[in-house]
């Protein structure tokens, strides 16, 4: 969808913070490499000043919107203030949208790496391992909670709208069951 600088896309398909930061003080000086540099510290930063070193942040506020799906009633409140919150430090209100594209798409896939240990989407504290398929079931709804469930329910659409695209994007090239399955999530619209 947003065009991609050939020299960025090693960057972007890189999963590892410290061979990204390598790979981005490998590009040339220009306007490009600031604004990465400006997300990248953004993202890899310790937010709540704990002495904490290679924190993927986003990543953490990723799990944080699966955990605030659903969540309304005497918690609505909360829930709707935190959400302003990550949608700030995420930088959903920044225009550099094709750069955050990629970057959230690259988180996308961080956290999906993660979904193919042996202990993810298992059953009875763990006694019942998942299988392939249920993994990646349970990795769309991840997905989908995180982006467009948790958009959807506090009626922030507009405002998380890349958010949701970029994860919906990758989410899409990492199984082909995805598809259907987001699809079904969606409610068959």
């Amino acid at each position: 969808m947003y065009e991609l600088d050939e020299k960025l896309k090693p960057y972007y398909a890189e999963l590892d913070p410290k061979k990204r930061l390598e790979l981005l003080n490998a590009l040339p000086d220009d306007e490009t490499k600031d604004i990465l540099y400006k997300i990248y510290h953004n993202r890899y930063s310790d937010h709540e000043n704990k002495g904490r070193k290679n924190v993927d942040w986003w990543l953490w506020r990723t799990i944080c919107l699966i955990q605030l799906y659903g969540r309304g009633g005497f918690f609505k409140r909360f829930r709707d203030r935190e959400i302003v919150t990550i949608i700030d430090e995420l930088l959903m209100n920044d225009p550099d949208t094709p750069f955050l594209y990629y970057e959230y798409r690259n988180v996308a896939a961080r956290y999906l790496s993660t979904c193919k240990s042996g202990g993810y989407a298992s059953r009875l504290m763990g006694l019942r391992q998942a299988s392939d398929e249920e993994k990646v079931l349970k990795a769309c709804e991840d997905i989908w909670q995180m982006s467009r469930g948790v958009a959807k329910s506090t009626g922030k659409e507009e405002q998380m709208n890349l958010w949701c695209e970029a994860l919906r994007d990758e989410l899409y090239e990492y199984d082909s069951i995805c598809l259907a399955e987001y699809h079904r999530l969606e409610g068959g619209k």
